[in-house]
């Protein structure tokens, strides 16, 4: 079964001979037709949106109270800051002096923002410290891991030189627990 071509329209037939008649220098020239006014079209243009268009039909307050929203919901979440006490006890000050020895040379290095950054993970790393102590059991493994994690953020370092200097102050914190 062979389907029948559609009859072309009276307008598109029109403009297929002048196109067809019409020498090839002058078929640059030539603009295409514009469409019927009374064919919609399927998308709109590219230049405006949907959401565009719906505003525009949309009376002003709604707008407004459509774009507030709009802002609220856009609005990038503020990172949730942890909270260092301001006030620290013995113990964290003692884990502080032992975290920082030997530590100058390479704090020294750092640009302004990393040092702002290691000192903050610092200070959070103590407090953690302080907790995993006053506990019953302190388990060298996890202070050795935060230490560790802390003193990554050093640049250039060796690792195996890193993970040494972890052991060396985890077992001088420890000791800090047994004196206690």
């Amino acid at each position: 079964m062979v389907q029948q071509p559609t009859p072309l329209p009276q307008e598109k037939k029109q403009a297929l001979k002048k196109v067809v008649e019409t020498p090839k220098t002058e078929l640059k020239s030539i603009e295409p037709a514009a469409p019927p006014a009374d064919v919609e079209r399927a998308h709109p243009p590219a230049t405006e949106t949907r959401a565009e268009q719906k505003m525009k039909e949309q009376p002003a307050a709604l707008n407004e109270t459509m774009e507030s929203v709009r802002h609220t919901l856009t609005r990038q979440k503020t990172k949730k800051q942890t909270k260092i006490p301001q006030v620290r006890d013995e113990l964290t000050v003692k884990v502080e002096k032992i975290m920082e020895e030997g530590l100058k040379d390479a704090f020294k290095e750092l640009d302004t923002v990393g040092r702002q950054e290691f000192k903050i993970k610092g200070e959070e790393t103590a407090i953690q410290i302080r907790q995993l102590m006053k506990g019953a059991h302190v388990k060298l493994k996890k202070i050795f891991r935060l230490l560790f994690d802390w003193l990554k953020l050093l640049p250039g370092i060796n690792r195996f030189y890193l993970e040494q200097e972890a052991k060396i102050k985890a077992d001088k914190i420890l000791s800090l627990k047994e004196r206690e």
